[in-house]
């Protein structure tokens, strides 16, 4: 036979009103501190060690050769991001969208009805003194 006896289990800590009241005129045991986990570290990584002399001393020419290359990527990197960087900030000052206007009923047909196929029209329609609003959203495509 089906056991249909359940036991509702809430996410771990997590308590009820009822509880935190029963708790607090002490008819239930303290609430346990909820589980934390330390935080992560990841391992050290022997690269990301600091460098002192002694270390670039250890080092042949062909592996210091090696070793500028990549800082001469690293510095292409680190330009290329500041110029794109530039470029998305000089494109955010662009309006990105058309224009905000109050319209009558008179000019609905022209500004909505009649506006060019790939242009998308947001109208929001309100009556001075309430507070409900309804949004209609026209696409012409």
């Amino acid at each position: 036979m089906a056991d249909y006896h359940f036991v509702y289990k809430d996410v771990e800590g997590a308590s009820t009103q009822w509880d935190d009241i029963q708790r607090k005129l002490g008819n239930l045991p303290p609430k346990p501190p909820a589980f934390k986990p330390p935080p992560f570290e990841p391992a050290p990584h022997p690269d990301s060690a600091p460098k002192d002399k002694s270390w670039v001393d250890a080092k042949t020419e062909d592996e210091l050769d090696e070793l500028e290359d990549d800082l001469d990527d690293d510095r292409f990197l680190e330009e290329y991001r500041k110029k794109r960087l530039a470029e998305m900030k000089e494109a955010a000052k662009v309006s990105k969208y058309g224009s905000v206007m109050q319209i009558s009923g008179s000019d609905f047909v022209r500004e909505v009805s009649q506006a060019p196929q790939d242009v998308w029209v947001v109208v929001f329609l309100y009556k001075e003194g309430y507070f409900t609003f309804e949004i209609l959203l026209a696409s012409y495509t």
